[in-house]
């Protein structure tokens, strides 16, 4: 049944928006733009992907805090609104508050790359060359506090080497970076990096975990590779501003899960590095603030700026 909202006014009656807080070409915006048409079509509504990026995603976050909670405004995170409550002290919201749970959408590997003409050519030699050269590494992320910021924080602690993050405002011109010789490494995902793997124009080194989908690079994980606990992984959430109605998030969180679980569609995210979730709000919740109080405490025993 349609949730209702501001009084028997049925749910859409008018155009949906995403907020996405990165810039064109990463993780986040790929999924967005992929579940945009479906998630119209399934609510008869216009669905709209609206890009605010910035380093930190605090933007699109603050802009959907202020929003009103009526549905019509959502904001699909990724690590760094999870995260950041452990390396920002003075957040322009609350992340407890100030937002409502709607479903963890998915959740992918994060993957060392390198260019294919740098001279260590796994992860071994990648660690020995680290050492030998103290902040010669410069990696590449999505942006401060995104899973791929934290996965280069994680292995310079296990490692014990000295790496310099470079991060930008999505894992599309972080990958660009790379590319471009800018930095030496980057850490991304399967969505933005699949391709370029098959094509040979970079060479994977190492993931968080093994990808669900065997029919992507077969890259093997920093645990198998002798180097245990770089196991953070991409998560991505869709939230609404606090106050929205429970029949409007659990409306919601019904239809993502019912486009991400069609055969068709699962496939092709599997395919693309996104391991579906599509849990229930009360679930996601519980989880944000898990997620959140995690890394708080990790936080006050290990520099996550670094």
């Amino acid at each position: 049944m349609p949730g209702l909202a501001r009084g028997q006014e049925r749910y859409p009656s008018r155009p949906i928006r995403i907020i996405v807080p990165r810039a064109p070409g990463g993780g986040s915006d790929i999924l967005a733009r992929l579940l945009a048409p479906p998630l119209g079509q399934q609510l008869n509504a216009t669905v709209v992907v609206e890009n605010r990026p910035d380093a930190t995603a605090i933007v699109g976050a603050e802009a959907t805090a202020r929003s009103a909670p009526d549905g019509y405004t959502l904001y699909i995170a990724d690590n760094s609104f999870y995260f950041n409550p452990s390396i920002i002290p003075r957040l322009p919201y609350d992340t407890a508050k100030d937002f409502a749970g709607v479903t963890m959408l998915a959740q992918a590997p994060v993957v060392l790359m390198t260019r294919p003409d740098f001279e260590a050519k796994d992860l071994k030699s990648l660690i020995a060359y680290g050492k030998a050269n103290p902040g010669h590494l410069t990696y590449a992320s999505g942006g401060v506090g995104a899973s791929t910021h934290f996965a280069g924080v994680l292995m310079g602690l296990r490692a014990d080497i000295e790496m310099v993050h470079v991060p930008y405002r999505s894992s599309g011109p972080a990958m660009t970076a790379l590319l471009g010789g800018e930095v030496t490494m980057n850490f991304g995902g399967f969505a933005s990096g699949a391709q370029l793997i098959r094509a040979g124009t970079v060479r994977p080194i190492a993931a968080t975990h093994r990808a669900a989908d065997p029919n992507l690079p077969p890259v093997p994980s920093f645990e198998e590779l002798g180097l245990p606990g770089v196991d953070v992984a991409s998560l991505w959430g869709i939230h609404a501003p606090a106050g929205t109605p429970m029949e409007i998030r659990t409306q919601l969180a019904d239809t993502f899960r019912a486009i991400m679980t069609e055969p068709g569609f699962k496939a092709k995210l599997l395919g693309m590095g996104y391991e579906p979730i599509c849990n229930a709000p009360e679930e996601h919740q519980v989880q944000t603030a898990q997620i959140v109080s995690q890394w708080i405490e990790i936080g006050k025993r290990v520099d996550l700026n670094r």
